[in-house]
């Protein structure tokens, strides 16, 4: 069985078609990458899964089926989606950002244990508080059960021009 699922994808922009007939199958333990160039509907893809956006389609997510369900109950069962860029509460400290990724989560030693793991995948957080590895933290903490599944847009948080080599 995939760890998620995704059959005929199609997402609609108003009257513009994004994502048409999309298939994606995702192994537990692969690390899966989607490619391709600006408007492409990598991003759309990952929130429709979110779901963030409307779609149609099958998504499967550890042999549970996603259609229908809100956003809190896609996260309650382990995906969780960051999206590109800053998007976090600036008025907030980066542990309150943190704590943020286990609201749904009752268990405290589970929750105290994340934390620890995050602030050692990313030990800048302890000190400074940096917003994307806090955003990439936030990622790792609404588990309810394993496996989860943290989805990414731009994962080093690069967008291409900023890449291009400058004259």
């Amino acid at each position: 069985m995939a760890l998620l699922e995704v059959k005929n994808l199609v997402v609609h922009y108003g009257k513009a078609l994004a994502l048409d007939g999309v298939n994606l199958r995702v192994e537990a333990g692969e690390l899966v990458g989607v490619l391709g160039p600006n408007g492409a509907g990598k991003s759309t893809l990952l929130k429709a899964i979110s779901p963030a956006v409307p779609s149609r389609g099958d998504i499967v997510f550890n042999g549970k089926p996603l259609g229908g369900m809100r956003a809190h109950e896609v996260v309650a069962e382990g995906i969780c989606h960051c999206p590109e860029g800053r998007r976090l509460f600036p008025e907030l400290t980066v542990l309150k950002n943190l704590q943020l990724g286990a609201y749904l989560r009752r268990d405290k030693d589970g929750i105290a244990a994340d934390l620890e793991r995050v602030y050692a995948l990313f030990p800048v957080l302890r000190q400074r508080g940096r917003q994307q590895a806090s955003r990439a933290g936030r990622a790792l903490r609404p588990r309810r059960g394993e496996p989860g599944l943290p989805a990414r847009a731009r994962p080093h948080g690069a967008r291409g021009d900023e890449r291009r080599a400058r004259p």
